[in-house]
Parts: structure tokens; C-alpha cells; sequence
């Protein structure tokens, strides 16, 4: 069995910025007494940030695990999505500067969300072996007849093409 995670690499800013945050929000509150509004601030701050840290410590427990019948997430929130029981796929490109050309997946991260009468999981980029995630998926709603929207067949077909891109070459090229 091949599990999918999140590398700590891609989540240590994660932590590093809700713990900042929560201790920015949090030190005012223990040493002083701030005011009514102020108060209320940074209450909602604390509250936000240490949220946020919860959610990044979720996504380093989850692993993503590839099966010929489905996928399956085992973390704080298991789940196991059979590939004859998926209702719809969305796969969402986001970048992070405006492109020209739609179809060149390189300045951002892609989100997949496999829904399923077990409930909706978003799996994004930044998991070791998206890759294989998206092949299986793909593979899946064409034999499965998956819903999806036109947004996400122009995005697979996109990953597919950057993935089939050969990689740039470095050098001056002559010998």
C-alpha cells in the first residue's frame, strides 16, 4: 500500500503562521486587559489562528491511500470514496499570477474534490504523488461516467499535457 501525504515541507509555513498569529492575538490578552473592541479583536484573531493551526495539523495526519476500487483518507476524518459511487469530480486550477495561456498549469496548485455518498474530500497539489492521485481519478470517471464540469475536463486535459511535457533542459544545449 502506497499512502499520499503532505509533506512537512509544504505545511511548516502553515504552522509557523498560526502560530505567530495566535501568540501576536494571544500575548496582548495574557499580559493586559484590553478594552471591549479590542478585546473582541483579538479574541477572534486567537480564535482564527488556532483554527488555522488545527487545520494544518489535519492535513498532516491525513494520508490519501490509492485503491483499485476507490480512494480512501485515513487522518482525524476517514473516509472512502468508491469509484462506482462517486457522484461528481471537480478538479480547480489556482494561480498564483495572471497567464496568458489557460492550459499552462506552472505559477499555482490544483485542487481535486471527489464527491461521494461518503462526503466531499479536497486533495490539493501539494501531496506527495498528486500525480497518481489525478491518473486514478481520471481513469475513474471515464470508465464510471463521473460527473464533471467543463472547467475540469480542460484542467485534466491540461495536467495531462504538462505532465507529458518533457522537463526544460538546462545548459547551452551545444556540445
Amino acid at each position: 500500500m502506497i499512502y499520499h501525504r503532505y509533506p512537512l515541507r509544504s505545511l511548516i509555513w502553515d504552522y509557523v503562521r498560526a502560530g505567530a498569529g495566535f501568540l501576536i492575538a494571544a500575548v496582548p490578552l495574557a499580559l493586559g486587559s484590553p478594552g471591549g473592541f479590542f478585546f473582541v479583536m483579538l479574541v477572534t484573531l486567537a480564535v482564527l489562528f488556532f483554527g488555522y493551526g488545527l487545520r494544518t495539523l489535519r492535513l498532516h495526519l491525513t494520508a490519501y491511500e490509492l485503491r483499485p476500487d476507490g480512494i480512501a483518507c485515513h487522518g482525524l476524518l476517514k473516509r472512502f470514496h468508491a469509484w462506482d459511487a462517486v457522484s461528481a469530480m471537480r478538479l480547480r486550477y489556482y494561480s498564483t499570477v495572471r497567464e496568458k495561456d489557460r492550459r499552462v498549469l506552472k505559477h499555482g496548485w490544483l485542487e481535486l474534490r471527489v464527491t461521494s455518498p461518503a462526503g466531499t474530500t479536497r486533495i490539493d497539489s501539494e501531496v506527495d504523488g498528486f500525480g497518481a492521485i489525478l491518473e486514478a481519478a481520471a481513469a475513474a470517471a471515464d470508465t464510471h461516467d463521473i460527473a464533471m464540469d467543463e472547467m475540469s475536463v480542460e484542467n485534466f486535459k491540461a495536467f495531462r499535457a504538462t505532465a507529458a511535457a518533457p522537463p526544460a533542459q538546462s545548459g547551452s544545449g551545444s556540445a
